[in-house]
């Protein structure tokens, strides 16, 4: 079963928005009046089974839930990642912008970004700004987090994560002072990605925003940022996991280059040998948000280090786009209630139509796969 692309009536025609179909309601624990709930930045999600996991981008850790009464996702359970791997700075915002399942290992990834002080955040809108504090950078490494958990299921089915299981271990790459991972101190030397590492994350600075697993060694990490002239940039690192459960990069990742129009990757979702790519503006602005498909990526490896082909992806559909609200952010496959696939949407930012905060629930859309 494959998505179908959106026709087009005119070459410079914008394609109209694909409606959703349906909606699926998460519940969560806890009081949703406040901004730190995981209701509100909901940034990564996926699948073990009928089991979804989701993070938000100033978590500590993923969030788990499972399948309840009326179709909704219930029976919250919050897993912190301290609790699996060692962590440099475990009480400091990771970021997870990406989680992916494969072969029950859950994968997790931080933006790996940097930032800059907003000065809105000092409680109310600035009249001056003080250029001494508004030039210096965070330190990027608590969310330079690229770790693997492996997954147990329980008495009703359901995956779990846990730190060991006989010789499976969870472990990240490390950690290190000096441009936060052995991750960042490859593409810091790098001659393409090297001079975003030195900006913020939405001023054109490196981003990661998406992970995708194909076989126990390779992965996909989508770059919202930095977006090259008009291309998007697709790192594929190789993994050696060590027998300590650490995550060892031998070599620099490999970098693919791929035509979005100018946008940047917000998520990324295997499917089958495909790989499904969300895509969006690479600031923080309102903007198109559109879903690709690249056709047999996991039979495509990376060639070369030093010349790579230029990829096009298939534009398969435009999502509806909201000012100030409801930021695309994760994308997972589900099947409904009538045993149909479908896409599934989740939002950072999202719409207060989508919030019933008494309640502690948000919405996520449905889309047609075929049309």
């Amino acid at each position: 079963m494959t998505l179908k692309p959106q026709a087009f009536t005119r070459s410079d025609d914008l394609p109209t928005p694909r409606e959703p179909v349906g909606h699926i309601k998460l519940l969560f624990d806890g009081d949703a009046e406040d901004n730190a709930h995981p209701i509100h930045d909901i940034s990564a999600c996926a699948f073990a089974g009928d089991v979804l996991f989701v993070a938000g981008d100033e978590a500590h850790g993923v969030e788990r839930l499972t399948p309840g009464k009326y179709g909704w996702f219930e029976n919250h359970t919050r897993y912190p990642l301290k609790d699996f791997i060692e962590l440099k700075d475990p009480e400091e915002e990771i970021d997870i912008e990406g989680l992916a399942i494969h072969d029950d290992w859950l994968w997790v990834t931080g933006s790996h970004s940097r930032t800059r002080h907003d000065p809105r955040d000092d409680g109310a809108e600035p009249d001056c700004i003080d250029l001494e504090k508004f030039a210096d950078l965070k330190d990027t490494r608590p969310r330079c987090v690229l770790a693997r958990i492996p997954l147990l299921y329980d008495e009703d089915g359901h995956a779990v994560p846990i730190r060991q299981h006989g010789d499976r271990k969870a472990g990240l790459v490390a950690q290190k002072n000096d441009h936060g991972s052995k991750l960042g101190r490859y593409l810091a030397k790098d001659p393409l990605i090297g001079p975003s590492m030195r900006m913020a994350a939405k001023e054109g600075g490196l981003d990661i925003e998406g992970i995708a697993a194909c076989g126990p060694t390779r992965l996909a990490l989508g770059l919202r940022g930095p977006v090259i002239q008009t291309f998007a940039v697709l790192l594929e690192p190789q993994i050696e996991p060590k027998d300590s459960g650490k995550l060892h990069l031998p070599s620099k990742p490999h970098q693919r280059l791929v035509d979005l129009g100018g946008l940047g990757m917000r998520d990324l979702l295997a499917d089958g040998d495909d790989l499904l790519i969300l895509a969006g503006p690479t600031q923080d602005l309102d903007g198109r948000c559109a879903i690709y498909r690249w056709t047999n990526w996991a039979n495509e490896a990376p060639e070369n280090e030093d010349t790579v082909r230029l990829h096009r992806p298939e534009r398969l559909f435009d999502l509806p786009v909201k000012l100030h609200a409801d930021h695309p952010e994760g994308i997972e496959f589900m099947i409904d209630e009538d045993g149909v696939r479908r896409l599934v949407v989740f939002y950072d930012s999202p719409n207060p139509d989508r919030l019933d905060l008494d309640n502690g629930t948000i919405l996520a859309d449905l889309f047609a796969i075929e049309e």
